[in-house]
């Protein structure tokens, strides 16, 4: 009930909530998504100790959590306060819906299970952890909160349920007998402990006092060694509800119930919302509402209690027997069919209410009849979790409350989803369509119950089949000799010294040599679990890659569909049609900006960057070179966005979260990526930790298979950490998203793999000589443990991959480049045939690894990629600098000429190096072997600074590339090479490896109507090729193809052009704004990039912005100057889009101001590229 009332109650609260706070609605909606997202997973938690620990401890554990949560609900005053303690509340009350189903199955029969089950959900309905809504929870709910929130304020609410949950802690504590049959028994098992209420201590001790003075004891209560057996320490294992869903039967009621669940949801979350605002309610009539919907529930989930208690006794007259006794086989009883007598009406009205529910909305009606849409749904629901409830408590009598909690992970999961969907799905189609696409959805149940009637009788004999042959199996003893003699091949890899010995044993031929010699005789059952247990630890081990698969099909989905949106906007925008908004500002005015201080730092605008005057907000905006932006000082940059009017939605506060980059951490110092990038690393590092305790039995006598499984989990991350460190990779094609990129994933994915060897290396020498039982072991001594081949393989890997983590991190690659260099090659190397030698079942992975690493080191790289030219080394003013400079005629290719524009999915080895030209971004690896010694073996990677080469006219390929590279001396190969030039050898023979890169950063500049370009130090050789390539005329980058492809692409914005005509409004074109901003530390280092290259630039229309040296000005506003670049081109509808390529400091400075603006509703895009490693 507490769980359905924790949730219930919230909804009239809402809006004061949310006003309160100064959140949006879909903020507070996200609370309640997350709620039943919690919900959906505590109560594995939770099912597990109560099936394993008892049902009176799991209550109090419960209720612990509840009436604390609440306590800070009713006094916190944040948004993110609330959002915290809503999922701590979700976690204590959602595991009350499945234990209580626990107790149901502990204390009814078959055949009185339907009238307990329709009453639990009469007072404890389904919505369990925030899914378990009991009806009269659902009913009184609201209606008491709308009084409190009306008379007392919304905190009272909490404090309400604070009293309540309180209270009934205390009954639990006083009163709550415990049922669990694992503790008690049958009750003839006395419980002990917290097992064991107040008032049973209380009585108990009565009852010895009073046998004491008859001077006898009548009855003998249990065993000692009963008890002790029943105690059994166990650790909760939230997994353990997973395997229920791989049970047909389990899984098609679960997928009915959720898909009820999800759609009843949307139903309840959307009624306060939607008839405050359509009916003009207060809080208390906003309560009042919910009154149809929870009485029709109750008198429906009553009812067909009653009816599945009479449709079991009618099934069993036609079976030909009279009762069903506790415990007893229902494996031939036609039980699916005695359960879902009448769904399939259910379901069609529960699909016809939701579908005029929405339509009733939309089009206003009396409030009468959504109401009575609500009863008539909220009935038929009620009915159909009746159903669904009690047949998983048949199927699984024993595991009652762990198979709701896969119930509730499901259904919760599922639940989340509708609701974050409807209010974005009811804005764009209204909520008639709304909830049409939800009454559809609805009626997927209708398959599922005919599947579970028809094949639910089969499935669960052929399983009762499966059971019972593995039963006299291992009854004959014949189990543990082939189950041993067939495991030696595929455990022999596994460091057990009792699986060594019993190996040894059966290579011997001596007589008698007997497996079962070793084994006693009442450890065979034991055994033969271990041994099950190791294999479907690493059955659920390999299908991890199955996982990684699937998550690179994903993102590989996503970046076609960005890709091409992209290219679709870009090439509209070049033909002169409106992508980015309808329509842009008429009036249009030219300005020309004057140099501030040197020449280097000119920046002007060309009519196409012009800014348009008028604009109440633009009347603060400033000459940026005009007005210099010290750091300290408050920005003269001063723009009011709340007159672009742009409302954020929740979408825009998530992607705001998202795009922000937190500070270095304290102490170490060490930079954080993006919360975007750490989020998805805690889900990988989450993907891993599931797929580890996946099925694995939490007691001490299976260590072992912890210890196993974690290095089975590292062989299978094996592949996945390769092809993320090669440079030539199929990644970069399916995601957009290079190697350089990839690489910060590469050493996360480094670190815990030698995180899970450490784990595995300490988990064996624990079970060797502390948890393994001496039957178990072929020598306690370790030195022979340790010089046993099969370990000082695993030995050598280990030391192996450590040293790699160790030499991988970043202080030592800064000192001793080169020495990592070497490093890295040789240990992998050595590594993997450690591997290969320590691990049989290794080996797949270990051959799959060495193929990449030698596909790409060797035959890619050293024979596709790599180029010998000549180049002419200047040294450049601040004597740090110099810039290595070559050129060369282009070398044809079919992929270079746009009239052989080939599929995407038709590999071209033709442009396979730095000879056939770069594209923006790039780099490329650099070996000169005339400074001998280890750097003719050493490639350096360095970005391209100049611009890419352009194809001059539509029916040629670019035919000369001008290549240079900006390198900046600190240490090792670089000095060296700096002190090579120095010393008169300015011409060099050097080896170029590439290019490498990704066009994800040009492609989104491209499509924007806003480029800005930020750029720190060296980063300008990132910056300087983007806008090159961005202010090329059209025509020279278009191809016919292309051309094509926009005509046949672009119908409709033909078509909305042609309406605006015709509507009388002019239609304006606009050419794309090109912004550049590039700090520098001192003056010397404007000569990086030659002026009259700047100067073309400008012409071309590029504003551009070179801020005083940091090292005589100090540092520039550079969030202030990025932010009204952004504001200006928001207030005429345009997308920007920024890429940032600097210092760490100026690089988080542009995201985190990028995440700003998101947050505030405006359309940004940032990426940061990577200029130096």
């Amino acid at each position: 009930m507490f769980s359905t009332l924790s949730s219930y109650i919230y909804f009239p609260a809402l809006v004061p909530m949310a006003n309160d706070l100064g959140v949006s609605i879909s903020l507070i909606n996200l609370t309640v998504t997350s709620y039943l997202i919690v919900a959906g997973i505590a109560p594995a938690f939770m099912g597990d100790i109560a099936d394993q620990g008892g049902r009176r401890p799991a209550y109090i554990l419960m209720f612990i959590l509840v009436a604390a949560s609440n306590v800070g609900l009713a006094l916190q005053n944040s948004y993110a306060a609330l959002f915290v303690l809503r999922m701590v509340q979700s976690a204590g009350a959602s595991g009350s819906y499945g234990a209580a189903y626990g107790i149901i199955a502990d204390i009814t029969t078959v055949a009185e299970r339907g009238s307990f089950v329709g009453s639990l959900i009469l007072l404890f309905v389904l919505h369990d952890p925030g899914i378990n809504n009991t009806n009269a929870a659902l009913s009184f709910g609201p209606v008491i909160a709308g009084v409190l929130a009306q008379k007392l304020g919304w905190r009272w609410i909490f404090w309400f349920l604070v009293i309540m949950t309180g209270s009934y802690l205390v009954i639990i504590i006083l009163l709550m007998p415990e049922t669990q049959r694992k503790v008690v028994g049958n009750g003839s098992i006395p419980p002990r402990g917290i097992h064991k209420s107040f008032f049973e201590t209380l009585s108990r001790k009565r009852r010895c006092r009073g046998e004491n003075n008859d001077g006898h004891v009548e009855t003998r209560i249990a065993q000692p060694a009963d008890t002790k057996k029943a105690r059994r320490c166990h650790i909760p294992n939230p997994f353990t509800c997973i395997p229920m869903l791989f049970v047909k039967g389990n899984l098609v009621v679960i997928l009915i119930g959720s898909i009820t669940y999800a759609v009843k949801m949307t139903l309840q979350t959307s009624l306060a919302a939607q008839c405050i605002e359509i009916y003009d309610l207060d809080y208390l009539q906003a309560g009042l509402i919910y009154l149809p919907s929870g009485v029709g529930g109750a008198l429906a989930s009553y009812t067909t209690g009653k009816f599945l208690d009479r449709n079991i006794k009618k099934y069993s007259a036609k079976a030909g027997r009279e009762e069903y006794k506790k415990g007893e086989d229902i494996s031939d009883f036609p039980i699916e069919r005695a359960r879902f007598v009448g769904i399939y009406t259910l379901i069609v009205v529960s699909s016809v209410g939701s579908a005029a529910y929405g339509v009733s909305l939309n089009e206003r009606t009396h409030l009468a009849v959504p109401l009575v849409l609500q009863f008539l749904t909220g009935a038929a629901t009620s009915s159909i979790f009746t159903l669904c409830g009690t047949l998983l408590t048949d199927l699984n009598p024993n595991a009652s409350a762990t198979v709701q909690a896969s119930y509730n992970l499901v259904r919760c999961l599922g639940a989340g989803a509708a609701i974050a969907a409807q209010q974005p799905l009811a804005d764009a189609a209204g909520s008639g369509w709304c909830f049409g696409v939800f009454a559809i959805i609805m009626l997927v149940a209708l398959p599922l119950s005919m599947l579970i009637e028809k094949r639910g009788l089969e499935w669960r004999r052929a399983k009762a089949l499966k059971d019972s042959r593995l039963m006299d199996y291992a009854q004959k003893g014949a189990w543990a000799r082939d189950a041993l003699r067939n495991a030696i091949s595929a455990l022999s890899s596994t460091s057990s010294s009792s699986i060594l010995a019993v190996r040894d044993v059966i290579n011997s031929n001596e007589e008698g040599g007997d497996p079962l010699d070793l084994v006693p005789p009442d450890k065979l059952e034991y055994l033969l679990e271990l041994v099950q247990a190791l294999f479907n630890a690493r059955f659920i081990a390999g299908c991890y890659n199955i996982a990684v698969l699937l998550t690179i099909a994903a993102f590989a989905i996503l970046h076609w569909r960005e890709s091409r949106n992209d290219r679709r906007k870009w090439m509209a925008r070049i033909k002169g049609r409106n992508s980015d908004s309808a329509q842009k500002t008429a009036a249009r005015t030219t300005k020309t900006t004057q140099t501030s201080s040197s020449p280097a730092s000119s920046s002007r605008s060309s009519p196409g960057t012009s800014t348009p005057t008028g604009g109440y907000w633009k009347d603060n905006l400033v000459d940026l070179e005009r007005s210099p932006l010290l750091l300290g000082r408050t920005s003269s940059l001063t723009i009011n966005s709340t007159h672009l009017d742009r409302k954020p939605s929740l979408a825009n506060t998530i992607s705001s979260w998202l795009a922000r980059q937190p500070p270095p951490i304290p102490i170490v110092n060490r930079t954080l990526p993006s919360n975007g990038t750490s989020l998805f690393i805690v889900l990988w590092i989450s993907l891993n930790a599931f797929f580890q305790m996946l099925l694995i039995p939490l007691r001490w006598d299976f260590f072992f298979v912890f210890g196993d499984k974690m290095g089975f989990m590292f062989i299978v991350n094996l592949p996945l950490l390769y092809l993320l460190s090669a440079k030539n990779q199929p990644l970069r094609l399916l995601t957009g998203y290079s190697y350089e990129a990839l690489n910060i994933f590469h050493r996360r994915v480094g670190e815990m793999m030698c995180f899970m060897a450490l784990v595995h290396f300490v988990s064996m020498v624990t079970w060797q000589f502390v948890l393994a039982e001496d039957w178990m072991l072929a020598s306690k001594s370790a030195w022979a443990y340790f010089t046993h081949p099969l370990i000082l393989n695993g030995l050598g890997a280990f030391a192996s991959y450590e040293l790699l983590y160790f030499t991988s991190l970043g202080s030592f690659r800064q000192r001793w480049y080169e020495l990592f260099l070497a490093s890295h090659v040789l240990l992998q190397m050595a590594a993997l045939v450690f591997l290969w030698f320590h691990f049989y079942t290794s080996r797949p992975y270990v051959t799959l690894s060495l193929l990449i690493f030698v596909l790409d080191r060797l035959v890619w790289r050293l024979r596709f990629k790599r180029a010998t030219v000549t180049a002419d080394i200047e040294v450049l003013e601040d004597g740090q600098t110099y810039l290595l400079s070559a050129d060369w005629d282009i070398i044809p290719s079919a992929q270079s000429q746009p009239s052989q524009r080939q599929p995407w999915w038709k590999f071209n080895l033709s442009n396979r190096s730095i000879l056939n030209g770069w594209n923006p971004t790039d780099h490329v690896f650099l070996t000169v072997p005339s400074l001998g010694g280890s750097h003719a073996l050493q490639a350096h990677p360095f970005t391209i600074a100049s611009a890419a080469p352009v194809v001059t006219s539509a029916e040629q390929q670019p035919t000369h590339a001008w290549f240079n590279l900006l390198i900046r001396s600190y240490s090792g190969f670089t000095s060296d090479l700096l002190r090579h030039a120095q010393a008169g050898h300015t011409r060099v023979a050097v080896q170029l490896d590439g290019p490498y890169g990704s066009s994800h950063a040009l492609d989104m500049l491209r499509a924007s109507g806003s480029a800005i370009l930020v750029a720190g130090g060296s980063g300008i050789a990132v910056t300087f090729p983007l806008v090159w390539a961005l202010l090329q005329r059209p025509e020279e980058v278009l191809s016919d193809g292309e051309d094509d492809d926009l005509d046949d692409d672009n119908e409709e914005e033909e078509e909305e052009e042609d309406k605006i005509v015709k509507s009388g409004r002019p239609l304006t074109r606009q050419k794309q704004r090109v912004h550049m901003l590039w700090v520098t530390h001192s003056r010397s280092h404007r000569n990086w990039i030659p002026q009259e290259q700047f100067d073309e630039l400008v012409a071309l229309g590029l504003d551009l912005v070179i801020p005083e040296p940091t090292e005589e000005a100090g540092r520039p506003d550079v969030a202030g100057i990025v932010k009204g670049w952004i504001l200006d081109a928001a207030s005429d509808g345009l997308e920007s889009a920024v890429v940032a390529s600097g210092p760490d400091g100026l690089n988080r400075t542009v995201r985190n101001t990028c995440a700003d603006v998101i947050g505030e509703g405006l359309d940004v895009r940032i990426a940061v590229e990577k200029f130096g490693w």
